[in-house]
Order: C-alpha cells, then sequence, then structure tokens
C-alpha cells in the first residue's frame, strides 16, 4: 500500500514497479479527493474537482495496474501544519479509514510518501498521511482498535513500513547526492520490460500525466532510475530487497500447484490452450473461499485467453424511471471453438468460434435510485465525507449501472459475468467513446451562477431546464425567503429527450440586508424535482455527474459599481468573469491566439486570470502590449501565478518576484497598511468586517520582493508566522496603473463573498 494524501502524490515509478516487476497487488490510498486544490484545465471547484481528480487517478491506475482507495478526509485546502490539519479532520474517524483499508486490503508492506518528522515542513495533509500510516500500522492488527469493523474483517498486522524519501525532501539534487544514503534502501524503477517494449519509468511517466487538472503531462523517461526507502516500523530487512522474508505468493497446496502449472504451459502463440489449467485455477479459487480481486482477474483472464468481448450499449447518455430505451448487446466469440451462454438466466445459445452475436432490445428503467457519487450523497459535516455504509468507505466510486448478466458454459464449470449498460458514440473525427449510462430526474434546473449579488435592484435571473421526458409539459417557479419577491411560475413544453429551455425570473429584493437561498422547483404530472445535473466532461476521463439540489445564493449589498469596460485574459480557468458579468459590469474576453494590440484601445481595465504565466506562453511575447496600455492609462490586475513554472520572469513593468508564502486560514486577521488608499475608501468603504466569511484561504502566492514603486496595501499572516506584505501591491507605471494580487478572488467572487466582491470593485476603480 502507497499512502499518502491527495491525487498525484503518489509515486507512479514505484506503483508501476510493484505490479510490473514485483507481479503483486498494489493499492494507492489517497486521504482525500483533491477537493481543495486548483485547476488547470476548468473551473471545477470543491465538490466537482474532487469528482474530476477521482477520474484521472483512476484513469493513472489503468496505466501503471495498481488500484485506488480513499478515506472520507475533506481537502479542505492548504495547511500548513499536521497538527491544524488533524484539528480540522476527525482525526479518530480518518485513522479508523485507514485502519479499515489496511484491514480490507491486507499489504505487506505500507509505503508513505512523507517523511511522519515533517511537521510544519510542508503541507499539513502530506505529514498527517504519514502520522496517520504510523499509528494504523500497529491499530490494524490490534482486535481492541476499531472493533466494530471485526464484523466484516480481520485483524491485519503488515510486516514493514517505510518512508519514499527524494531529493526533494533535502532541498536539492545537489544535497541529495551529497547525503549519506546507508541507511536507505534503493529501488531501480528504471526496469525494461522486454515482453512489453517499454521500461517501467516510460509507464510511470504516463501515468502522471493522467494528472492533467495539475499540470503534472511530462515528458517519458527511459533508463536507470533509483527510488529510496527509509525504514520506519515493523521487520527491518537485513537486505536491500525490501520484500526480504514475504512470500509474494499467498497461494499453498493444490491451488499453488495448478497456478504454476498454469504458467509454465501456457502458449504465447496460442494462449487458447490454457483454457482447462484456468478453468481448474477459477475452481480452485472458488472452493478456497478467494476474495473477488482473484476471482475477478482469473475471469479476465478466461476472457482474454479465449477472445471473448461483451458490450452492451445505447446511444443515450442518461435516462430517467419509467423511460424506454434502445440498448444493443454484442457477444463475440473470437476463438477457435463454439461457446455456449445464457443471458439474463434465459436458455443456453451457442456462438461459433469467430462469430459474434448481437441483439437490440427495448429496456425500461424500473430501478427509481438515481446515479450520484455515494460520497456527496449528503453534506460532508466536519470536513469529512458523509457515507451511511460502511462497507463503502474506501471505494474510488461505487456506481449503480444497470447491469445485464451473462454465463458462460464450460462444461462443468459455469462463469458468471455482469455487463453495465453504457452509452456508445461514433465520432467521425475520433471514432468510438464510451461512457457511463446515468439515471436522473425527469427534469433538472440549474442557474449559470452560484450566487447572485443584487444592489437594491430588481435582477433577471434565468434557470435552464432539461427534460429527460418527450412530449412533456413542466411548471417552473423560484422560491426563496420572504425577504424576496419572484415573478410568477411559468409553464414550459418540450417536445424531444434533452430539450434544454431557459426561464426568466424577475427577483426582487424588499429588505435591505436581504440574503437567502433560490431553489428551482419543477412540476410535472403531480411529481416535483428540484435538482441540478452538474457534468464533468474531459477527453482523457469518463464523464461524471453530480445531482444536487437546484440552489443559488441571492443577497442584496450596499455594492457600488465603477464604471469601465473591462477586458479578461483567461489563464488556466475561473469565474471571475461570469461572477462580474453577474453585478451588471461587461467582460469582454479576449483570444491569446489572435492577439493585436489594439484590442485594448476600447477598454479601461485588463484582468489577467489565475496561472497566466504559468499556462499561456503567448503571455512572455505580447507582456511589452500590456505594460503600453497601462502607461497610457490603463490598469492591468494580475491575478495570482505559480513561483514555479514562470513561462517568463517578465510578469509586471516593475521588477516583481513571486513566492510559495501563502495565508491558508481564511480568517487570518488583515491590517490596512495604507487606510487613505483608494482601494479602501473608492468606491466602497472597506472595514475589517470585509473579511469576514472568507472561503478557504486569504489567498496564494505572495510576491517575495519588488519594485519600490509597487505599495503593498495589505498585510496578513497564519497563526504563528511572520507578517507577509506582498499579498496585494499597487503601483503607478506612466499614467495607468498596475496591481498584483494573491488574494484568492478566484474562489471569494464565486462563492458570493460580500467583503471580497466591495473590495475588488475598488481595485477595479484604480485608475
Amino acid at each position: 500500500m502507497y499512502l499518502a494524501a491527495h491525487p498525484d502524490d503518489e509515486n507512479t515509478r514505484i506503483i508501476s514497479w510493484l505490479t510490473h516487476e514485483k507481479h503483486v497487488d498494489a493499492v494507492y490510498l489517497s486521504l482525500t479527493r483533491g477537493d481543495g486544490g486548483q485547476n488547470l484545465i476548468g473551473t471545477e471547484k470543491g465538490e466537482l474537482l474532487g469528482l474530476l481528480r477521482t477520474q484521472e487517478l483512476l484513469e493513472a491506475r489503468k496505466v501503471d495496474k495498481g488500484r485506488q482507495w480513499f478515506t472520507r478526509a475533506l481537502d479542505f485546502g492548504y495547511s500548513k501544519t499536521a497538527t491544524e490539519t488533524l484539528k480540522f479532520w476527525d482525526k479518530q474517524k480518518i485513522l479508523g479509514d485507514v485502519v479499515w483499508a489496511i484491514r480490507k486490503n491486507k499489504p505487506e508492506i505500507i509505503i508513505t510518501r512523507f517523511d511522519p518528522n515533517s511537521n510544519g515542513e510542508t503541507h499539513g495533509h502530506h505529514t498527517a498521511s504519514a502520522l496517520l500510516a504510523m499509528e494504523a500500522f500497529d491499530l490494524a492488527g490490534d482486535p481492541t482498535a476499531f472493533p466494530e469493523q471485526l464484523k466484516s474483517v480481520k485483524v491485519w498486522k503488515p510486516k514493514r513500513l517505510f518512508y519514499n524519501t527524494s531529493w526533494w525532501f533535502y532541498g536539492s539534487k545537489e544535497n541529495f547526492d551529497k547525503a549519506d544514503k546507508s541507511d536507505l534502501y534503493s529501488i531501480n524503477v528504471g526496469t525494461y520490460y522486454k515482453t512489453l517494449g517499454t521500461s517501467n519509468n516510460e509507464i510511470s511517466s504516463k501515468s502522471r500525466s493522467k494528472h492533467a487538472c495539475q499540470g503534472f503531462g511530462m515528458a517519458l523517461e527511459r533508463g536507470s532510475d533509483i527510488e529510496y526507502l527509509k525504514f520506519l516500523k515493523g521487520d527491518k530487512p537485513k537486505s536491500n530487497d525490501i520484500f526480504e522474508g514475504i512470500k509474494l505468493s499467498s497461494e499453498s497446496g493444490t491451488l499453488k500447484t495448478q497456478m504454476d502449472k498454469t504458467v509454465s504451459e501456457f502458449n504465447y502463440s496460442n494462449p487458447q490452450l490454457s483454457l482447462n489449467n484456468l478453468l481448474q485455477v477459477y475452481d480452485l479459487l472458488k472452493k478456497n473461499n478467494a476474495d473477488d480481486l482473484k476471482l475477478k482477474q482469473v475471469k479476465d483472464l478466461i476472457l482474454k485467453t479465449q477472445g471473448i468481448y461483451f458490450e452492451w450499449t445505447t446511444p443515450k447518455g442518461f435516462g430517467t424511471l419509467n423511460q424506454e430505451i434502445t440498448t444493443q448487446l454484442e457477444i463475440a466469440n473470437r476463438s477457435n471453438a463454439n461457446i455456449n451462454i445464457s443471458i439474463s438466466g434465459s436458455t443456453d445459445k451457442e456462438i461459433l468460434a469467430n462469430e459474434s452475436f448481437k441483439a437490440t432490445e427495448k429496456l425500461k428503467i424500473d430501478d427509481p435510485k438515481l446515479s450520484n457519487p455515494y460520497w456527496l450523497q449528503e453534506t460532508p459535516k466536519n470536513n469529512l465525507y458523509v457515507v451511511n455504509n460502511p462497507e463503502e468507505i474506501g471505494q474510488p466510486e461505487i456506481l449503480n449501472p444497470i447491469k445485464k448478466s451473462i454465463t458462460i458454459n464450460f462444461g462443468s464449470t459455469k462463469i458468471d459475468y455482469d455487463i453495465p449498460l453504457k452509452q456508445k458514440t461514433v465520432n467521425p473525427s475520433i471514432g468510438e467513446r464510451y461512457e457511463p449510462f446515468y439515471t436522473v430526474p425527469a427534469f433538472v434546473a440549474n442557474f449559470d451562477q452560484e450566487n447572485f449579488i443584487f444592489s437594491n435592484q430588481p435582477k433577471q435571473i434565468a434557470v435552464e431546464v432539461e427534460s429527460f421526458v418527450a412530449n412533456s409539459s413542466a411548471k417552473v417557479s423560484l422560491k426563496a425567503s420572504k425577504d424576496w419577491k419572484i415573478s410568477a411560475p411559468q409553464t414550459i413544453d418540450f417536445k424531444e429527450i434533452g430539450e434544454k429551455k431557459k426561464v426568466v425570473f424577475t427577483v426582487e429584493t424588499i429588505s435591505k440586508n436581504a440574503n437567502s437561498n433560490l431553489s428551482a422547483i419543477i412540476e410535472s404530472n403531480g411529481k416535483i424535482d428540484n435538482q441540478s445535473l452538474n457534468v464533468v466532461d474531459y477527453p482523457h476521463i469518463d464523464r461524471q455527474i453530480w445531482l444536487r439540489n437546484a440552489q443559488a445564493k441571492v443577497q442584496n449589498l450596499d455594492l457600488k459599481i465603477p464604471n469601465v469596460k473591462i477586458a479578461y485574459l483567461k489563464g488556466s480557468g475561473d469565474e471571475i468573469p461570469s461572477s462580474l458579468r453577474a453585478i451588471g459590469l461587461q467582460v469582454d474576453e479576449l483570444d491569446l491566439k489572435n492577439w493585436n494590440p489594439s484590442l485594448l484601445k476600447n477598454y479601461d481595465v485588463l484582468i489577467l486570470g489565475i496561472r497566466i504565466y504559468n499556462t499561456q506562453p503567448e503571455m512572455a511575447l505580447i507582456n511589452k502590449d500590456l505594460w503600453k496600455f497601462v502607461e497610457n492609462g490603463g490598469l492591468v490586475i494580475n491575478q495570482y501565478n505559480v513561483n514555479r513554472g514562470l513561462l517568463t520572469e517578465e510578469i509586471a513593468p516593475f521588477q516583481l518576484k513571486l513566492g510559495p508564502n501563502r495565508i491558508s486560514e481564511e480568517d487570518a486577521k488583515m491590517k490596512f497598511l495604507v487606510p487613505n488608499s483608494p482601494v479602501f475608501n473608492t468606491l466602497n468603504k472597506i472595514y475589517e468586517d470585509d473579511f469576514k466569511n472568507w472561503v478557504q484561504e486569504r489567498g496564494l502566492y505572495f510576491a517575495d520582493s519588488y519594485d519600490q514603486n509597487l505599495i503593498p496595501l495589505l498585510e496578513g499572516n497564519d497563526t504563528g508566522e511572520s507578517p507577509q506584505k506582498g499579498i496585494l501591491l499597487a503601483g503607478k507605471y506612466g499614467k495607468g496603473t498596475y496591481v498584483y494580487t494573491g488574494l484568492s478572488f478566484f474562489r471569494e467572487l464565486p462563492a458570493g463573498v460580500p467583503g471580497a466582491y466591495k473590495l475588488f470593485m475598488n481595485i477595479l476603480a484604480l485608475k
């Protein structure tokens, strides 16, 4: 078991080496799903980002052949110490999850990615993962620890625990090269696999590159590559072999004899000859009550060696209760012998050698259960996902697909297979694509944003309603607290399944400081639907959905808005443009691919999207145009960029260097360094209370050093740390103004934080 805190923390070189070189079962236990991180490829944050990163992990495991597990821990963002982390999480519950994962997966060896003695030196989640591994290593074998788990699993005592160190923990490669490694165990993970025609580090590089939203696409590596492990607990190996004294196979007796026979007699040119041997292995595994993983592996081997293929598909991606959809079943027998099958308990059907069976049928959806990630069924509590069924804890996903049962009759042995229903589409430019099939409500409603800010004026709010029922009619209404007045319900008609229509309501406040949840209600044929359909769809993952309450927040603010024309250049993706449009500002998104400096002549303000200097190489070419824009009287607002991986060092018309500093405590006290600055007085008066109710953090990647013309306006720090001053900088350049800010406006504005809106309006008003 490899154990760390987040998606992308895992060392794919070691996981791939374990599965390909040592042929052992390797599972990556990530404490979180990465919900609190950043996203380089889209605007997903929070739970939707967790969905995306979960799928990227599963895609990575498909490449390196490991397995994936999680705990219930919610990634609440950057934490500077494990002490803080374990206060935010319910330590005992997460510790229980780690113990459960160990007992369930039965690892002989556990490897942590992080040093348990690194508290305060790295992300608090990182150190916490190692500390939890240290405790769980002992507790998993203790019957008095978490005894409620023993209804389903037995105690398990791993043999040894290591920490996977590297040059990164020594500060530099030079320091690591000079360090004494006599107490470290080394693994050469650069093995070349002749039968695969590729090397372990090439496989691991491809696996690593699946973490697209973290920007971890990498070149393939080849040749010798050494990983180092430091012994922490258990039975210390006397040699460099971390598996010393460990049997790499748990089988014995007749089963082991039959498995050895199956391997020794395997015919690479005619794998079908292994059928009888594999059937005997399967029968012995069943007789010995083997775990599901081993049975599944043998069942898959039988299909592959015999060239048998199943699929059950529909052209539709979504369906609703009582709907009838068209499906097609295909069973291909590419072996040189006939096979007998039964479908969902029907009489046997013979499929001839190298022939296929296809059947089109209508399917009525009769399961009322909606498709939804199991860990998102309820709102998280105390930074933990709520999972009511203990047996589900740890699973990467639990799909509720509609399945068809296929039984293959191999004489005295019958083997059952479940085939999930999938959507199948064919695109002329990319070919076939398979996606999960989801059961959804008859109608869903989506607001175009999560928060609506009012300034004592009525607002038109649109709701997009999608129907999954043909020839249907629905009454749509919005509900809020008594402080809000909403126009009357509207009835809309749909002809086609999947048809979408926008319904616009007039919403106005009747109270000065009103705020409320605004809910969408859809009534049809006496039934009420009130959920939104949130889709995460990228080419490198299976499409994901999350059904949640169709709600948005509405709040009335005394907010003064500048009269400015705004241009926006996209970075890694954020919702700043839509958040500004929502309060009535005009924001035009410019195209970097077709850049022309004249594009800026009609604008007062240019906003640079988050991480633009990390993601958009064109910025190095157009910087001079931006500085000219400022010099001529414009305002450039440069949001946070990561100090590592800048595509150009020139990110300002002045000297400006970024650092790794951040303020992770969202309630950290903020000090106004220039109280009379327009940023705190024009158009909106900013008070200390305007920094209340910020979400996740204050900010990140503040400026480390900067030109004297850049004036620091804010100061703050996390508890026990030195004050940071590079949080918000503003400086005159020619007739205009340049601003760099690490404040996390990209989180605060979409979350509807009032003080963040007031402050951003004042920044927009700078000239």
